[in-house]
């Protein structure tokens, strides 16, 4: 299994609108009477300002899986914190360890740059939640829609100076 990660570019509009309406109508996740029309127009344009860089530190790119593009992922990084921002996969492709390779790969970063890896997540996705915590984060707070989770990385301790 060769998994990859590239640039969102504009070509790609269409597919990651494709990916979050096709991941979250598969988890039965939009409200009753959703207008799909306007909620992919809404999404496509906000994908557009993304790319633009409208989004600080936000790096959105296409998740692909033997050449074939499957998904996106959404990531902000600052100097303090990795922020998973959104994670979709088209629905054959998930249950196959392709989301929890990415979150170990994340977890390595923050690892490496010893620094907390933060995920939230809807209060309607116990699925996603699950996953988080089995791959390590911990729930620290909540809002009205979300759980928020938290991985921190051990401290390394600096071997002392001779």
């Amino acid at each position: 299994m060769t998994i990859n990660l590239r640039p969102a570019t504009f070509a790609d509009v269409t597919f990651l609108a494709d990916v979050v309406i096709s991941a979250t109508l598969a988890q039965g996740r939009f409200p009753p009477g959703v207008d799909l029309v306007e909620y992919r127009s809404g999404y496509e344009n906000w994908t557009r300002e993304t790319i633009l860089g409208a989004i600080p530190d936000c790096t959105l790119s296409v998740i692909e899986y033997d050449g074939h593009p499957i998904g996106r992922l959404r990531v902000v990084r600052t100097q303090t914190s990795i922020t998973l921002a959104g994670i979709q996969l088209l629905p054959e492709y998930q249950n196959r360890r392709i989301g929890s390779t990415l979150i170990e790969q994340l977890k390595h970063e923050a690892d490496l740059k010893q620094v907390p890896l933060s995920i939230s997540v809807e209060k309607d996705n116990p699925r996603a939640q699950l996953l988080y915590e089995r791959l390590g984060c911990r729930v620290i707070g909540q809002d009205e829609q979300e759980y928020h989770l938290e991985y921190r990385p051990a401290r390394h301790e600096q071997p002392p100076e001779k």
